[in-house]
C-alpha cells in the first residue's frame, strides 16, 4: 500500500504556513492606568520601541497549525493505492501532438512520460497499449511486460488525423470497467476535469499560437480553358495579426510567392496564375509555428481532357444539349443501358428522371428522381415553385440572382439519410448536396435541362456552377482519413503512399481507407498513373489555443481508497478561522505603555 495525491499542486500551499507566526510577533499595544508613572520611567528610557516582540506562542497556536496542515493534505486528496499489476496506456496519437514545445513534440514528450510509467510498475505488471485514432484500439497484443510496451511504444507514430468526436471521460471510464484494469492512464495534450478513479489523466503541452492552409485548389477558369489558377486560404488561429510569405511550388521549386496578411482569429485568400503546369503542385507558409503539418497542402490540377460524363434518362433530347459546353465529353444512354456502361470510367453520371438501386462509387446527380431512389423522399409536384431560401456562400449558389430563378415545375424533397439543403421553396428543400466515400451527391427537385445559355441566364449559371462542382478530379483531394476511390482501370495496379508505402490494387471498386498521412497518393499501373491530393483539413485540431477538457467523473469501482479527508475540508477551514478569530480578538497578547 501506498499514499498519492489526486492535487498535488495543493501541497505547495505548505509554504504559506510560515505566514501563521506574523500575528504573534506584532506587539499590540494596550492601554493600562496607572496612578504614578515614576516606577516606569527607567523602563521607557531602556524600550527599543521596536514593534516586535519574544515570540510566545499559545496552545492554541499548534491547534491551528494542525487544522491547516489538515486542510492542505485534504486539498491534495490523499489516497491510500497499490502498485497497480494490470495496467492500460492510453496513447493520444493525433495531429495535434506533433506540436512542438520547445525542442521536442508533444508526441515525443508523452512518449518519454510513459516511460516513465512504466518504469514505476511491478515487474509482474501486464500492460495494454492503446492509441486513439483514426479509433480507440489497442496496439499489439494484450497483456504485455513493462519493458516489451516500451518496445512497442518506441515504434508509434502521430498521425495526420483530427481526433474522433468521441467523450474520452465516458470511453475511458467504460474501457477500464471492462477489461478490469487498476490504472488506466491517458497522455494526451489535453487538460482534465474532475477524478476518474482508476483514469489519470497525464497532460502533455501548453497554448500556442497557429497558422493553418484551410484550403488550396488548382483548377481551370472553364472547361477547355488550358490555363491553372491556384486559391490558397489561410487561418490565422490566435490573437495577434500575421504578415506570412505564401510561396505555390511545383517540381520541387518555388513557382510563385507572396506577401499576406492575416488578421487575428481571421482567414485571409490568395491567388496564382500564369504558373507552368505540374503534376501536382504545394502552398506552404513560410513560418515556424505551434504546428508544422498545417503549413503545408497539396493539389493536382484537373486532367487537359474534358469532364466525361455518362447521362442514364428515358428522355434523353433535353441532355444533348449538355454538348455545347465546350470541354465535355458527353454520353446518353437509357436507364436498361446503364449496368453495362456503369465502369466506363466516366467523372459524372446524371440521372434525369432515374435513379441507380445503390449509389454509384462515383460523382452523381439525381435530376427529379423516382420515388424509389436511394438518397431522397420525394414529396408532390408544385409548378412555378418561388426561391424561398439558399446556402451561400456555396459553389453551386454563386452569381445566381434567385429573383429570376424560377424552375417551371419542381417537387420538394426531404433526405433520408444526411444531406445539406442549398436551396429551398416553401414546401421543402429543391437541392440537396452530399458527400459521403469522397464522391460528391446532388439531388435536383427541378429539372435544369435543356441547357439554353443566355435564353435562360440564371439556369444556365446554375447548371455551369453543379459542373465545376463536379470536376473536382485531382484540385484539392479528400481530407486524410477519407478513403480513395478505386476504379476498374486500377485493377493490377499498385498505390504508394507519401512514406513509401506499397499497396496491390486487387479487388475493384473498392475503397483505400489508410489515408493516414498528407501528401501526393500514386496508384500506378503499367506507365499510367493517378496522383491524388491528400491533405490534413480539420480545423479544430490546428486550433492550438483551444483544448476541450477531459472530463472525467468519479468511480467507486476504482482500485484505491477514496480521500475522505477531502469530503471534510470545508469544516476544517471553517474552524481553523473561527479559532484564529477567537484567539486574535479575545485573547490577544498584552504589552504595557
Amino acid at each position: 500500500m501506498a499514499m498519492e495525491f489526486l492535487n498535488p499542486t495543493a501541497l505547495y500551499a505548505f509554504s504559506l504556513l510560515p505566514f501563521l507566526l506574523i500575528p504573534y510577533l506584532i506587539r499590540r499595544p494596550t492601554r493600562v492606568l496607572f496612578s504614578s508613572l515614576l516606577l516606569f520611567k527607567d523602563l521607557s528610557s531602556r524600550s527599543p520601541g521596536r514593534p516586535w516582540g519574544a515570540l510566545r506562542l499559545p496552545p492554541i497556536f499548534f491547534l491551528q497549525l494542525l487544522l491547516l496542515a489538515l486542510l492542505i493534505l485534504a486539498l491534495g486528496e490523499p489516497v491510500f493505492s497499490f502498485r497497480p499489476s494490470k495496467v492500460a496506456l492510453v496513447l493520444d496519437n493525433s495531429a495535434s501532438m506533433q506540436a512542438s514545445d520547445g525542442s521536442k513534440s508533444r508526441f515525443e514528450r508523452a512518449r518519454e512520460e510513459a516511460s516513465a510509467t512504466l518504469g514505476g510498475l511491478p515487474s509482474n505488471a501486464r500492460v495494454d497499449l492503446y492509441v486513439t485514432v483514426p479509433r480507440l484500439e489497442r496496439v499489439g497484443e494484450e497483456a504485455l511486460a513493462p519493458k516489451e510496451t516500451s518496445g512497442l511504444l518506441a515504434k508509434l507514430t502521430p498521425y495526420d488525423l483530427g481526433e474522433p468526436p468521441v467523450e474520452y471521460g465516458l470511453e475511458l471510464s467504460r474501457l477500464a470497467g471492462e477489461k478490469a484494469y487498476e490504472r488506466l492512464f491517458f497522455l494526451t495534450d489535453r487538460p482534465s476535469q474532475g477524478q476518474g478513479g482508476a483514469v489519470r489523466v497525464i497532460s502533455i503541452g501548453r497554448p500556442q499560437e497557429n497558422l493553418a492552409l484551410t484550403s488550396f485548389e488548382v483548377a481551370r477558369p472553364s472547361f477547355a480553358s488550358p490555363e491553372l489558377v491556384a486559391k490558397v486560404e489561410v487561418t490565422n488561429f490566435s490573437s495577434r495579426q500575421w504578415k506570412v510569405k505564401l510561396a505555390l511550388k511545383g517540381g520541387g521549386k518555388v513557382l510563385s510567392s507572396q506577401m499576406i496578411a492575416v488578421g487575428p482569429r481571421k482567414s485571409a485568400r490568395a491567388s496564382f496564375q500564369g504558373f507552368p503546369v505540374h503534376p501536382h503542385y504545394e502552398a506552404e507558409l513560410d513560418l515556424r509555428d505551434g504546428l508544422a503539418l498545417d503549413n503545408r497542402r497539396f493539389a493536382v490540377p484537373p486532367p487537359a481532357q474534358g469532364l466525361k460524363i455518362l447521362a442514364i434518362s428515358p428522355r434523353p433530347q433535353a441532355l444533348h444539349s449538355l454538348r455545347s459546353i465546350p470541354g465535355l465529353d458527353l454520353r446518353v444512354i437509357s436507364p436498361e443501358d446503364y449496368r453495362r456502361s456503369a465502369d466506363e470510367g466516366h467523372g459524372l453520371e446524371i440521372f434525369h428522371f432515374s435513379a441507380p438501386a445503390l449509389l454509384p462509387r462515383n460523382h452523381a446527380l439525381l435530376v427529379l428522381p423516382p420515388e424509389q431512389n436511394p438518397l431522397v423522399e420525394v414529396g408532390n409536384a408544385i409548378s412555378q415553385p418561388v426561391i424561398g431560401g439558399w446556402r451561400e456562400p456555396h459553389a453551386l449558389t454563386r452569381y445566381l440572382n434567385f429573383a429570376l430563378f424560377r424552375p417551371a415545375y419542381a417537387r420538394p424533397l426531404k433526405p433520408l439519410f444526411f444531406g445539406e439543403a442549398i436551396i429551398e421553396g416553401p414546401q421543402g428543400a429543391l437541392a440537396i448536396a452530399l458527400e459521403r466515400g469522397g464522391f460528391r451527391y446532388l439531388v435536383l427537385g427541378f429539372d435544369p435541362f435543356p441547357y439554353l445559355g443566355k435564353e435562360n441566364l440564371p439556369m444556365s449559371v446554375f447548371t455551369l456552377n453543379l459542373l465545376r462542382w463536379f470536376d473536382n478530379r485531382g484540385s484539392s483531394g479528400v481530407g486524410t482519413g477519407e478513403p480513395l476511390a478505386l476504379r476498374a482501370e486500377h485493377r493490377g495496379g499498385v498505390l504508394l503512399t507519401p512514406r513509401g508505402e506499397k499497396f496491390p490494387v486487387q479487388e475493384v471498386p473498392a475503397l483505400f481507407s489508410q489515408t493516414f498521412f498528407q501528401g501526393i497518393y500514386r496508384v500506378a499501373r503499367g506507365k499510367e498513373s493517378e496522383l491524388i491530393a491528400v491533405n490534413f483539413s480539420d480545423s479544430r485540431e490546428a486550433d492550438l489555443s483551444v483544448s476541450i477538457p477531459v472530463r472525467l467523473s468519479a468511480d467507486p469501482e476504482a482500485a484505491g481508497s477514496p480521500s475522505f479527508l477531502f469530503s471534510l475540508w470545508p469544516y476544517l477551514l471553517l474552524l481553523s478561522l473561527l479559532l484564529l478569530l477567537f484567539e486574535w480578538y479575545f485573547n490577544p497578547p498584552v504589552t504595557q505603555t
